[in-house]
């Protein structure tokens, strides 16, 4: 990678865990009634004993979009024009499963139209970038100096204005509804095992009271080395950094088991590059296939005792195209770094400052475009105690 390449990419991981932390600061600092984004949705939670059982609903905020938004074209998290880019991106993602009607008042309609004027937002946003009006250090930036006039001289090479806005809508989708369903079904899974959970936090390194945690000696090896060594490292009140991220083997494979428990995205489609047969089944050139991930993702032959949450299963190396949770082959998720690196940040804090209690079974699962638990797992969440 060229020089100027590894900057922005640096630059680009520095802030995102700016707002990523800045994200999780608002938890802590409310105490026991605070603002959080757990549930892919602006959540306000009265952590006190004696409101335990409450519960009150905001307006949604959606943590992963204001993310993925900020990072791709410097949108503020808040304000008048990320309000409206957020009520169009919901629409957009509604529409997604619905049959393509072009009927006013149907979902895919809606769905058009909310595109239509998301385009505009961001004509308006290119054209203010062209002009020297407003210039970032962000991925559209980055796609408007490669396209330039200036950058390439072969017309054939350069992205048209309609591209660049589709690249831009495709990535906001894949980086945000993905992102937001496996941090629901991360919570529900940690919540249901307490033995990964206790795993995935430190000891006395934040004076949690041994009630609430368990001793050193009681955690894997992996967990030693990775998080209390983080902890140890650190300085009073500075964040993670990149490395420290890196070196999170433990989390990066309770990530992946849910991804495989999980799995949001339930089947791939492709198309047939070649007539072949499978099992007797002739494939023709040019078909769509679709590829069932849940039923591989799920196959005792590959995963012995497949409903059971057991991250050990990455302790070695699986079987070729056994684990899909970011697809395979060249068409693998572009934002796969990206998802694990805001996954990561948020786990480390939400685990180890945080204990959470479901409000209710949720078992079932929401049959939508990106798998999701049936009530969306709506849980309440306390600080551990401290000495």
């Amino acid at each position: 990678m060229a020089t100027a390449d590894c900057s922005q990419a640096l630059t680009g991981a520095s802030l995102m865990f700016s707002i990523i932390l800045y994200r999780l600061a608002i938890i802590t600092w409310y105490g026991k009634v605070f603002k959080t984004n757990v549930l892919g949705r602006l959540t306000i939670f009265m952590t006190g004993r004696e409101a335990s059982k409450i519960l009150l609903s905001g307006k949604d905020g959606m943590f992963t979009l204001k993310v993925i938004a900020h990072m791709i074209m410097s949108l503020e998290p808040y304000g008048e024009e990320q309000e409206k880019f957020r009520a169009n991106f919901k629409l957009i993602s509604s529409s997604f499963a619905s049959l393509p009607f072009k009927i006013p008042g149907c979902a895919f309609h809606r769905g058009l139209e909310a595109r239509n004027r998301m385009y505009a937002m961001l004509d308006s946003i290119i054209s203010k970038r062209r002009d020297g009006r407003d210039i970032h250090k962000d991925f559209l930036q980055t796609l408007l100096r490669k396209h330039s006039k200036e950058e390439t001289d072969d017309d054939s090479d350069k992205l048209t204005d309609a591209q660049l806005k589709d690249n831009i809508l495709t990535l906001l989708v894949a980086g945000h509804d993905t992102t937001t369903a496996a941090l629901t079904w991360l919570i529900k899974f940690l919540g249901e095992n307490p033995d990964v959970l206790q795993n995935l936090r430190v000891n006395d390194e934040l004076n949690i009271s041994p009630e609430t945690i368990p001793s050193v000696s009681s955690l894997t090896p992996c967990w030693q080395e990775e998080h209390i060594g983080i902890q140890e490292r650190r300085h009073g009140g500075s964040h993670l950094t990149w490395s420290e991220v890196n070196n999170m083997p433990y989390t990066i494979k309770v990530i992946s088991e849910t991804l495989r428990k999980a799995t949001i995205l339930p089947w791939f489609s492709r198309k047939a590059a070649q007539d072949f047969s499978i099992d007797g089944c002739d494939i023709k050139k040019g078909w769509s296939v679709n590829l069932d991930v849940v039923s591989i993702h799920h196959d005792p032959d590959v995963f012995p005792n497949p409903e059971k949450f057991d991250p050990s299963r990455f302790d070695n190396p699986l079987k070729p195209f056994s684990f899909l949770g970011f697809g395979s082959g060249p068409r693998m998720c572009p934002g796969m770094s990206l998802a694990k690196l805001e996954i990561c940040v948020f786990l480390h804090h939400l685990a180890c400052r945080f204990k959470w209690s479901a409000l209710c079974e949720d078992n079932g699962v929401r049959p939508t475009l990106v798998r999701m638990p049936k009530n969306s797992y709506p849980v309440i969440v306390e600080p551990l105690e401290t000495q």
